[in-house]
């Protein structure tokens, strides 16, 4: 009895984690898209976001010197 109450547990926990996954996955993509969109609109105003973190200013290097 005991037994399958375990097994019963054990596929309710796996479905959760799956289900879980895919809202994590489709959250995932829903941002990539909410994030290409805001640099066409910040790109559309003048402004150039690079994703290169290299060609970003150092500040503490800046301050060092």
């Amino acid at each position: 009895m005991i037994g399958k109450e375990i097994v019963k547990m054990i596929i309710a926990i796996t479905k959760m984690i799956e289900a879980r996954t895919a809202n994590v996955e489709v959250s995932t993509e829903f941002d990539r898209v909410r994030l290409k969109d805001f640099n066409k609109h910040v790109e559309s105003q003048g402004l150039n976001i690079s994703s290169d973190p290299s060609s970003w200013p150092d500040d503490f290097e800046e301050d060092w010197e």
